[in-house]
């Protein structure tokens, strides 16, 4: 005889494909989060500055979606860049696009400054 399983055992999300309506929606929200954006243009002129975000804030799902619009990086990967502040957000932009980037991140609740010049080696 084999023992029942608990409740909180069994498959795991995540874990082997799901059927149906729950799998599909669960392959779209992953894929979704991980598909490659477009960076804004006003947001990416090149230069020699780069944009620091020092502290996340109380709102870290808009600061999410700012870095990602800044740096074209996935919902997910903009995420571990916001937890790992400080961190360089983007570098190598203009003096207007690294303003534009702070002003984004202040809005969105992060606090964020334009770094030293950035010189490509």
């Amino acid at each position: 005889m084999t023992d029942p399983m608990l409740p909180g055992e069994g498959p795991q999300p995540g874990e082997g494909p799901q059927k149906g309506l729950k799998g599909w929606m669960a392959r779209r929200a992953e894929t979704m989060l991980r598909k490659p954006r477009r960076t804004l243009p006003a947001l990416t002129e090149p230069g020699e500055c780069q944009v620091v975000l020092q502290l996340t804030g109380a709102s870290p799902v808009r600061v999410v979606t700012v870095i990602s619009e800044a740096t074209g990086l996935d919902l997910m990967s903009a995420s571990v860049l916001a937890q790992d502040a400080p961190a360089v957000v983007v570098s190598g932009v203009s003096q207007a696009s690294a303003d534009r980037v702070v002003e984004r991140l202040q809005n969105a609740g992060a606090k964020a400054v334009v770094g030293e010049s950035y010189r490509p080696q």
